[in-house]
């Protein structure tokens, strides 16, 4: 019985100290930010006492929106986008490769181009896919081309044509241009063949009313060419070309401005340049934690089922070429309409004088794979609580 009873005394006092250092450290895992992706953290002590909180809605920071178009290469995208829908365009340049070399006496006797929907579109589901199909007349570089650098080199015969309204993955054949295929297998012998296989280019025509994604050569479903032959012995033969390259040329003149929003769209794409006047803040200080939070404009947002909506965000080290300081961070969604960036980081770098504020680049973590379009409001919105908010909590050091 003594021997039971002293078991339960020690039993007490191993409670009595773990409820004691419970609630010694209860402050400091309080005071903790809840977000662990911050990688400030480390930084930051069991609670803001003696921290300092530099916050442009309370502060009065001068925040300045630049929004722009920096058209960008597109051969990394799911989609071969093609159409038109307002005054947005998009055009696709698709080559087949690796073609076989010893077919370049054989007459072809049909031809048809084969692709899928890829159930991607801008902004009609409904509206016409019309488009014509044309050979390109010079020699262009996929992986590096983007609308600006493509000065419409093409030919002036229509080798194929599409127009419908496709809802489904199933097959669409388009009947290909005997010759053209021809020149194909006879510059696949022969590359001083006079007519090269440069590619052939979609283009949409005055029938299209919006803009729609293609299973592009990057994916399971990619396009590929069926071609029936007769060689001169007399004999039929039928050729499958499934190795092709794509890339989509994505055009709107200006950015359609919404007042005191931000947009970042895919695709073309829209960038912003934010640049926010931090001089309040103290120099030479620890910087604890950094965020941006952007509020979004739903209504004026469009975007493709399943589409990852993630901002990321550069600091600029040149505005001339956009060069950044290599470090990518990628946007949280606190609640449904609030997307917030943390950059510790690069804010200290500031404060220290390892390069000057030139601003933060915003674009869509994806934004070569289609056209979807995020609204955000901007400093320049008549409701203050919507606008770009900048929180910089810091430290003096001592």
């Amino acid at each position: 019985m003594l021997f039971v009873i002293k078991k339960l005394k020690k039993l007490n006092q191993i409670i009595r100290t773990i409820l004691i250092l419970l609630v010694i450290s209860f402050p400091l895992f309080y005071g903790c930010e809840n977000n662990i992706s911050d990688d400030g953290l480390s930084y930051i002590s069991g609670d803001t006492i003696g921290t300092y909180l530099l916050d442009s809605q309370i502060d009065t920071l001068n925040i300045v929106s630049n929004n722009f178009i920096k058209y960008i290469n597109t051969t990394g995208s799911y989609n071969m986008l093609v159409g038109k829908y307002s005054n947005f365009e998009s055009k696709s340049l698709l080559r087949f490769t690796k073609l076989p070399t010893f077919y370049d006496t054989t007459t072809v006797v049909s031809a048809k181009l084969n692709i899928r929907y890829n159930k991607t579109y801008y902004q009609d589901s409904l509206g016409i896919t019309s488009f014509n199909i044309y050979s390109i007349s010079k020699y262009y570089n996929f992986t590096t081309l983007t609308y600006d650098l493509f000065y419409n080199e093409i030919g002036t015969n229509v080798v194929g044509t599409y127009s419908g309204t496709p809802n489904d993955t199933s097959l669409i054949s388009i009947s290909l241009d005997n010759q053209t295929v021809g020149d194909w297998l006879k510059y696949a012998h022969d590359s001083n063949y006079a007519n090269k296989n440069y590619g052939i280019i979609l283009v949409p025509n005055a029938s299209s009313t919006t803009i729609k994604g293609f299973y592009s050569s990057v994916t399971g479903f990619y396009p590929y060419v069926k071609a029936v032959v007769l060689e001169p012995s007399g004999k039929y033969d039928t050729l499958t070309f499934n190795n092709s390259e794509s890339v989509s040329l994505n055009y709107v003149p200006q950015i359609n401005a919404i007042p005191g929003r931000i947009i970042l769209q895919n695709g073309i794409a829209i960038k912003d340049i934010l640049k926010f006047d931090i001089s309040k803040l103290p120099g030479r200080v620890i910087i604890n934690q950094a965020t941006l939070e952007l509020k979004i404009d739903w209504a004026n947002t469009f975007y493709t089922k399943d589409a990852d909506k993630r901002v990321v965000l550069n600091v600029l080290t040149d505005t001339s070429t956009l060069a950044n300081d290599g470090v990518n961070y990628y946007s949280m969604q606190t609640d449904s309409n609030t997307f917030v960036l943390y950059f510790r980081e690069s804010v200290q770098k500031w404060n220290n004088g390892a390069y000057p504020n030139l601003g933060v680049l915003l674009k869509n973590i994806y934004d070569y794979s289609n056209l979807d379009r995020y609204v955000f409001y901007g400093p320049d919105f008549p409701d203050a609580s919507k606008r770009p908010r900048i929180k910089i909590r810091y430290s003096i050091r001592s």
